[in-house]
């Protein structure tokens, strides 16, 4: 454990920058040799592109109907639609970027705003992470039909992942490139969330483009799920795991998982996909764990970044420095995802069980900020006091909140204050975080979001 101990102390030691909680980031292997990296395959990097097909279920098209007690911000439907495409058109333009091969693409995580110091993990030189590649993959696969390029940019995007395996797993990606489209030196193991965001975008791939074609959309995501279910699994609470080598680590990571992991309508797009009820298993026990932890651990009804004895019957926040720092056990830079995440699913499933976690966290900000989006700030402990360095406006925590105040008895004053707050935010005034988060958030408030 020399090398994870040195990696934790540069942690501590750093971690008074709030940049050091805006990504995911994953345990580190305890010194060992190295394993062999799987190399991608010739036709993963070498395959000209696909002639472009029309894309099936076109940008504006409402693919998917909402559930039907949803209601949406005032300016109606035009006006989402065409301030989603617009800033998505300036998203691109910043964020998608060639990569280090021909017909390859990559999201640049240090486009534009570039975060100076970024103990989280990452290492030195970072260019991208696995989140952001599965972000990138998920957002130009649901702008098709807007974008006349999407399937030639998803595709640039599928060589990248192919051509950086994880070490532990050949359909998996490694979660962490610095310059030169390298993999970050020792440390090639995957991070959950954004495997399994690629996952599900390839399969929104396979329904806007089919999987007829140069790529087999749908084979590669029955592929990267096999893996996932082996590796990004805990193998006894079906919560999502901290990454593919996880279970290598002290037992402290083996029972942990990360809340914003938590996305109920990936893995039941998985179950349907595969065949594989464990999927829908995985979804159910996310869906209990964050109820439970809402009702028992927090006053406030928030939930944690990290939840810790997932193997027992009295799961809890994780404790400071826990993996990234001193706020882990509290709602911070991972868990303002869990809105989004939980309240996408209510949309599109209708799950009574999302719905109700869901409203809690949106009244309790609701209530907090006295209905002003300017309020509310960058963290908040379970207690439901701000903490100490939260008084920034980062659309992380903006742009999840407008997804989940789509839902019924939220206040239309407040969807309608959130959603002109996260439009009137310029594409300067936050990182690539912050935006990411806000142009997801974008396609699910303008019904644009759709299960495959």
């Amino acid at each position: 454990m020399q090398r994870a101990n040195r990696r934790f102390a540069l942690v501590l030691a750093t971690c008074l920058s709030v940049a050091c909680q805006r990504t995911s980031v994953r345990p580190v292997r305890p010194a060992q040799s190295p394993l062999p990296v799987v190399a991608a395959t010739p036709q993963d990097t070498v395959t000209p592109p696909a002639p472009v097909v029309t894309p099936s279920h076109a940008f504006g098209g409402h693919r998917q109907g909402y559930a039907a007690s949803a209601h949406f911000p005032s300016v109606g439907a035009p006006g989402l639609a065409a301030a989603t495409a617009a800033f998505y058109d300036l998203w691109v333009a910043r964020y998608l970027v060639p990569a280090c091969a021909p017909g390859q693409l990559v999201v640049s995580a240090n486009a534009g705003k570039v975060i100076p110091i970024n103990p989280s993990g990452q290492a030195h030189g970072t260019l991208t992470t696995s989140e952001a590649h599965g972000y990138g993959m998920l957002i130009v696969a649901l702008m098709a039909g807007h974008d006349p390029l999407a399937q030639e940019r998803f595709d640039g995007l599928f060589r990248y992942y192919r051509a950086h395996p994880a070490d532990d797993a050949p359909h998996l990606m490694a979660w962490n490139q610095v310059a030169g489209c390298k993999d970050a030196p020792g440390d090639a193991g995957s991070a959950t969330d954004g495997d399994l965001d690629i996952a599900f975008a390839l399969l929104l791939a396979d329904a806007q483009w089919h999987s007829a074609g140069a790529i087999d959309y749908r084979g590669a995501a029955l592929a990267l799920l096999k893996e996932a279910l082996l590796l990004d699994v805990l193998e006894k609470s079906d919560l999502p795991s901290l990454g593919s080598d996880a279970r290598e680590m002290e037992p402290r990571y083996q029972h942990g998982t990360r809340t914003s992991d938590f996305m109920p309508d990936h893995f039941r797009a998985f179950a349907r996909a595969t065949g594989d009820p464990r999927w829908q298993h995985v979804a159910d026990a996310c869906l209990d764990l964050a109820a439970h932890v809402q009702r028992t651990c927090s006053p406030a009804g928030l939930v944690p970044d990290f939840i810790v004895n997932t193997q027992t019957e009295q799961p809890r926040p994780a404790p400071p420095h826990y993996l990234e720092g001193a706020h882990d056990g509290q709602y911070a830079w991972n868990a303002c995802r869990v809105p989004w995440r939980l309240a996408t699913d209510w949309l599109l499933t209708g799950d009574a069980r999302s719905l109700a976690v869901t409203q809690k966290l949106t009244s309790f900000f609701a209530q907090h900020t006295h209905g002003q989006p300017k309020a509310i700030g960058e963290g908040i402990a379970l207690t439901g006091k701000p903490l100490p360095d939260a008084d920034g406006q980062s659309l992380a925590f903006l742009a999840p909140l407008t997804v989940a105040a789509l839902l019924p008895r939220a206040d239309q004053a407040w969807l309608d204050a959130l959603w002109n707050e996260l439009v009137a935010r310029q594409l300067d005034d936050d990182d690539y975080y912050g935006n990411t988060l806000k142009m997801l958030a974008m396609l699910v408030v303008s019904g644009n979001w759709w299960m495959p």
